[in-house]
């Protein structure tokens, strides 16, 4: 699963915070690097907070402060003003909100699955989570296994002696889980299938670029990088003297290959027989490296073949040394971010600091959040699901998702057939139910051996591409909450973290009326998404346009028209179907659906960061998210008794689909 914050309005995301890829997103937009002095902007409700906290003799002045006013006035600040008194946004706190609460709220759960995992773990997924994360972040446990590590990591090297001993080398470094020259995936061929192919080993710097460039800021950077390069062959243990001809040679064998890479089109491949491939790039012993690792395929493709046939070229010299030096640089820097310090703070001062600009270089508790993003998704979000979402949970989410997505077909249909099939055929993946089990049988960690951890899982997913056994992830992070339509694969996704209030009330598996309204609402916004209205819900461009959030600031209707007229069909969506499944649902119960919709939105800012927000943002602010909305959907003015006319309650309505 990947992030959410819900098909809204985003926030001021965290410094380093990863935006989500769309759809209901909980996180931020970064504020200006540059502002005026801030000024802070206190709704009525922030204000009585404030005066609530003055000494006792002004006490006589808090009287003054607004009481909530009434549902058809203002029915955001009347569902939230407790909230908004309790949660003024400050200087040190531009923005605070309920969707913020619930990422926080997230975010404090996955570190205590993670903790729990490491220490009294109750499943078999916790377990294996739990030894991974423990070995990696023990500090001082990776200071006193390093030089064993990685003398263990680099004894194949002790049996290069001559240009034919590389293919047999090559076999036990990649049985070892270290790949130097050449990884294994799975690409699609035209004719359908999956095909194994060979593709490049990473350079040290990725990008050929920084190898080819004449520019004088590349030089400075490659210069930089040799002291890098430099730093982690003398704290492997390679002599003085041969430090300074290691890190040429590397240099040198680094730059033909970003030359061969740089020289022929993005993914250009080689598709031919084992047997042709292997007499084409005959150092490399592709054949023999297959036989070794027990593979038999009688085709292989080759991607980049400029890049193997350089590397080729460079493994058949007679001088061996050289590709001996390679090699060791290429193992002790996959391994440099996990060894001891020395390793660890040459890495991270070089790439880091000086590459990525960075002030240091991540916590350990950080790297190993990266590590278990980038290979153990899967088994994170089966930890989370199994710690968090219970099955009723889920049954009840189901519930709500589901009868949204059928209200929202038979809503559509009546005008648009052709759309109303593309909701019905939509997948729906309620934490992570759209996505096989995370399989991680075969997963062997030890508490005090990290990198014997990371090679054993990077030779585990080496094992499973060359079985030909693919390793499915669920599109959003389970411990991120997320709603998001996926174009690509024509699914609703919502991840577990968004399982919980106030998109979800606690309970059993039967659904409240705030259900619908929060959870359900935001999984209409995004359905909506997968769907074109043409020129349905048009006007509330012009209605949003005359909104004037703060004093002479003004919404911009047209670039606000696609998200306030996905709040407004998910809302249509969303009603119908709490209307069907609850269809004698009181006075109360349908409140309590509008409450929930108020309550979604809460949320403090400051004056500057409510402008950045209006000059940026594709949604309207949330107040009028709610406000404009409920003022252009008829049941609610009709549940509360509203007049029309009223600022709740438009004279003439705008609708989407109803």
């Amino acid at each position: 699963m990947r992030n959410v914050e819900t098909s809204t309005v985003p926030e001021p995301a965290a410094r380093g915070s990863r935006p989500a890829p769309g759809g209901v997103n909980l996180r931020p937009l970064p504020d200006p690097a540059r502002r005026p002095p801030m000024r802070l902007t206190l709704l009525p409700a922030a204000l009585a907070a404030v005066l609530a906290c003055l000494p006792a003799h002004a006490q006589n002045r808090a009287s003054r402060a607004p009481a909530a006013p009434a549902a058809c006035a203002d029915f955001y600040t009347h569902a939230n003003h407790g909230w908004l008194q309790a949660n003024p946004a400050s200087v040190a706190q531009p923005v605070r909100s309920r969707l913020s609460e619930l990422s926080a709220a997230s975010a404090q759960r996955h570190a205590a699955l993670l903790t729990a995992a490491a220490t009294s773990p109750p499943n078999d997924a916790e377990r294996t989570l739990g030894l991974f994360w423990a070995a990696g972040t023990d500090e001082a446990g990776l200071d006193r296994n390093s030089q064993a590590a990685l003398q263990a990591a680099l004894a194949p090297l002790s049996r290069l002696r001559r240009p034919r001993d590389l293919p047999k080398v090559g076999g036990e470094f990649h049985k070892a889980g270290l790949f130097p020259m050449v990884e294994f995936v799975r690409v699609e061929e035209t004719g359908g299938g999956r095909a194994l192919a060979a593709v490049p080993a990473p350079l040290g710097l990725v990008d050929p670029a920084f190898y080819t460039s004449t520019d004088a800021a590349a030089q400075t950077l490659l210069g930089r990088y040799r002291g890098y390069v430099e730093a982690v062959l003398r704290a492997s243990g390679l002599p003085d003297a041969e430090i300074s001809p290691a890190s040429e040679a590397v240099l040198q064998i680094e730059t033909q290959l970003a030359q061969a890479l740089a020289g022929e089109a993005a993914g250009t491949r080689s598709s031919d027989t084992l047997r042709a491939q292997d007499r084409r790039f005959v150092s490399l012993g592709l054949a023999e490296l297959l036989e070794a690792l027990d593979v038999e395929v009688p085709n292989l493709v080759v991607v980049s073949p400029a890049y193997f046939a350089t590397l080729s070229r460079i493994a058949g010299e007679r001088d061996v040394k050289r590709l001996q030096w390679y090699l060791r640089f290429r193992v002790v820097h996959r391994l440099a971010p996990d060894l001891g310090s020395a390793f660890r703070t040459a890495h991270g001062g070089f790439f880091a600091q000086t590459l990525r600009g960075l002030p240091a270089a991540p916590t350990r508790a950080e790297h190993m959040e990266g590590l278990l993003r980038r290979n153990l998704a899967g088994l994170v979000d089966a930890a989370y699901v199994l710690r968090y979402t219970p099955q009723e949970r889920r049954e009840r989410a189901a519930a709500v998702i589901g009868g949204v997505r059928n209200a929202a077909v038979v809503m559509v249909r009546e005008s648009d057939p052709a759309a109303a099939k593309i909701l019905a055929d939509a997948k729906l993946d309620i934490a992570g139910s759209g996505t096989p089990a995370f399989d991680f049988s075969g997963l062997d960690f030890k508490r005090d051996d990290h990198v014997g951890n990371l090679r054993r899982l990077w030779r585990w997913q080496e094992a499973r591409v060359l079985a030909g056994r693919s390793v499915a992830i669920d599109p959003l992070p389970a411990h991120v909450p997320a709603v998001q339509w996926i174009p690509s694969t024509s699914t609703l996704a919502v991840s577990a973290a968004a399982l919980a209030p106030p998109l979800l009330a606690e309970g059993g598996a039967t659904p409240e009326p705030r259900d619908f309204a929060a959870l359900g609402a935001l999984v209409g916004h995004e359905l909506s998404k997968a769907i074109d209205a043409g020129t349905r819900g048009a006007g509330l461009s012009a209605i949003y346009s005359a909104q004037q959030p703060a004093r002479g600031l003004r919404v911009d209707g047209a670039r606000t028209l696609p998200m306030a007229r996905a709040d407004l069909a998910g809302l249509e969506f969303a009603w119908a179907a709490f209307t069907a499944a609850q269809p004698q649902a009181d006075a109360n119960a349908k409140k309590a659906f509008f409450t929930g919709w108020g309550e979604l939105w809460a949320k403090t800012q400051t004056a500057d960061n409510l402008r950045a927000e209006l000059q940026t943002s594709p949604y309207a602010p949330n107040a009028l998210r709610v406000n404009t909305t409920l003022a252009q959907f008829a049941p609610f003015g009709e549940t509360f008794g509203c007049r029309v006319g009223a600022n709740m309650r438009a004279k003439t309505p705008t609708a989407v689909w109803r």
